[in-house]
């Protein structure tokens, strides 16, 4: 099939899965309701709220009545995927703002987290993964394979403790926590600094902790998975052909074992950041950073359904994306695929 054909055939498949996304959300963060009988304004509203003031929350919130029959269910159900796919997220039971407001406040931080962190690790993972495949077997590869497995498996929480234990507390060096977030329109009572230079100080001063800590932990997996894959590809019989012909071993690495060699990284990066936007969970509420993965924290300890339901929905949505745009990059990179 033509590129055209397999771009629809590949953009019915996403709607498809986004659309059970949408579905599964809907059961998931309803089950309480359905199996329990929770009522989401029992947290919010006081026992001596009358009947109708508490109809008129589940109105704004966008819920059923108490007593919902099947049909108002379905109605309800209609609604919500018309809402997801339209974006219009609702309002927050814990603050009744709109949800997107919430996340809008808060994607410029995890953007800088997460997207600084991600890149470093690509880039560190893939320039110690070259060197230790083109080392295979003696001690620079056994070093490097054995500090990733290391930096890899240790929990990332642990890990963010103890360099805030060590820079932070023992050292004094660095601190955790863009901790003059806005909220509501207001800040913290932390001093903004007012020269641009002092701000980007500033910024990295409290930026440092949880970048280092996210790249140390991940760049492991982008190591391993470069090694491997390089391991395999110079063990292949072009490469031995390229070596007998008396090539340098620069060329044969970086101009004949590369490029196959990266095809696989290809769907790795493009979804690693096609969810650096998500956050990271543990990493922003060990060091008091107000981004996308705290607000994830705060949504489900305090039973904030919307803000979980929009924030796995977009998360579902950028991942088909980024993998149909990887689908269609290895065509442009390996000239053996082909969409016909």
């Amino acid at each position: 099939m033509g590129l055209r054909r397999y771009l629809v055939k590949r953009a019915i498949t996403g709607a498809v899965t986004i659309f059970a996304v949408v579905v599964f959300n809907f059961f998931l963060f309803r089950l309480p309701i359905f199996f329990l009988g929770w009522d989401p304004t029992d947290v919010y509203i006081g026992p001596t709220m009358s009947a109708e003031t508490r109809e008129i929350i589940r109105q704004l919130w966008g819920l059923p009545s108490e007593n919902a029959t099947f049909q108002e269910w379905f109605n309800h159900f209609l609604k919500y995927v018309k809402n997801m796919f339209t974006f219009n997220f609702g309002f927050s039971y814990r603050t009744s703002r709109p949800v997107v407001n919430l996340i809008s406040e808060r994607i410029g931080n995890t953007l800088l987290l997460m997207g600084t962190s991600t890149v470093l690790s690509i880039l560190l993972g893939i320039w110690a993964g070259v060197k230790a495949a083109s080392r295979h077997g003696k001690r620079t590869d056994i070093s490097l394979v054995t500090m990733s497995l290391f930096l890899y498996s240790m929990p990332i929480f642990w890990l963010g403790m103890m360099m805030l234990l060590i820079f932070g507390f023992y050292l004094n060096q660095l601190s955790g926590g863009l901790i003059y977030f806005p909220i509501g329109g207001k800040t913290h009572s932390y001093p903004i600094p007012t020269d641009p230079i002092q701000y980007f100080i500033d910024l990295l001063w409290h930026l440092a902790l949880p970048v280092t800590t996210l790249t140390l932990n991940n760049f492991g997996y982008y190591l391993l998975l470069m090694r491997g894959n390089l391991v395999d590809v110079l063990s292949e019989d072009y490469i031995l052909t390229a070596k007998a012909k008396g090539l340098d071993e620069r060329t044969i690495l970086f101009k004949h074992a590369m490029r196959n060699a990266f095809l696989p990284m290809i769907t790795v990066i493009s979804l690693s950041l096609a969810t650096v936007w998500t956050g990271a969970t543990l990493t922003e509420t060990v060091f008091n950073w107000y981004g996308i993965g705290r607000l994830i924290f705060e949504a489900l300890t305090q039973m904030d359904f919307p803000i979980s339901e929009a924030i796995f929905f977009v998360m579902s949505f950028t991942i088909v994306i980024a993998n149909i745009i990887a689908d269609i990059l290895y065509g442009f990179v390996d000239p053996r695929v082909r969409y016909d």
